[in-house]
């Protein structure tokens, strides 16, 4: 239970206040005196709660006691529902036209009855969620839309935002984990590129020349591999058979 005390409002406070009385059309210059009796609050709280107040609990008022007595009755009528009270001493302050007590009490009733919005736009919401859940996901709704001068209506289709924010959420699920598939996959390009040329040099030392190397020299003739000489020697009948003019050997 939130017990109303008198305190001092900012600036801020009041302009706001100000603001938020203008739509009861309050006259703010004349609250001192307007507000010492409960019958201005009641009537506006009956607006937004019209089965909860009843006028007739709360006529109007001139003597200072008869005024605390009105605001008894609607401390523990109406304000108590709302788990907000007033304390003796302010109930007092009220009904004698204290300065500022009239702004402190209606800045509460202000801030309880924006909170009463927020509830009620949520509740609004989430039943229209659950009324299209047990529908379809999609929905066609119709949406001003400025065209040129003018506003015409057009269909748009819609979904439920927890089933947008779910659809987020996989998503980027999907896109970390292609993320990481492709930085492997640079991985092991690179570790097989590596690899291929460490078997390119150790070919070389071992005297065989690459696959690659044959396809681009017209003068390598070569299937898988072609072979080198193993040695720099090569015997005498070996060169006379390829050169016949050759001396012949004095041995």
């Amino acid at each position: 239970m939130h017990t109303i005390n008198n305190k001092v409002l900012s600036g801020e406070e009041l302009a706001d206040l100000h603001k938020w009385l203008q739509q009861y059309d309050i006259n703010t210059s004349r609250l001192r005196r307007e507000f010492s009796d409960v019958l201005p609050l009641a009537e506006m709280m009956k607006r937004d709660h019209p089965r909860l107040v009843d006028l007739n609990n709360f006529p109007k008022r001139s003597s200072v006691q008869l005024k605390v007595a009105n605001w008894e009755t609607f401390n523990y009528k109406i304000l108590n529902k709302f788990n907000l009270t007033l304390g003796r001493e302010f109930m007092e302050l009220l009904s004698t036209g204290v300065p500022g007590a009239a702004e402190v009490l209606l800045h509460e009733i202000m801030r309880l009855k924006k909170r009463q919005r927020v509830v009620e736009t949520r509740n609004a919401i989430l039943a229209q969620e659950q009324i299209w859940e047990e529908n379809d996901e999609v929905k066609t709704v119709v949406v001003n839309k400025q065209v040129g001068d003018g506003i015409v209506q057009v269909p748009q289709k819609m979904i439920l935002y927890s089933l947008y924010e779910k659809m987020a959420r996989d998503n980027q699920a999907k896109d970390l984990i292609i993320e990481a598939n492709q930085k492997r996959l640079a991985h092991m390009e690179n570790i097989i590129k590596v690899k291929t040329e460490r078997i390119d040099e150790l070919l070389m030392q071992m005297g065989k020349v690459p696959n690659k190397l044959c396809g681009n020299s017209p003068r390598l003739q070569c299937s898988s591999f072609a072979r080198l000489p193993s040695t720099s020697m090569i015997s005498y009948e070996a060169l006379r058979k390829r050169h016949p003019n050759t001396p012949a050997s004095s041995d």
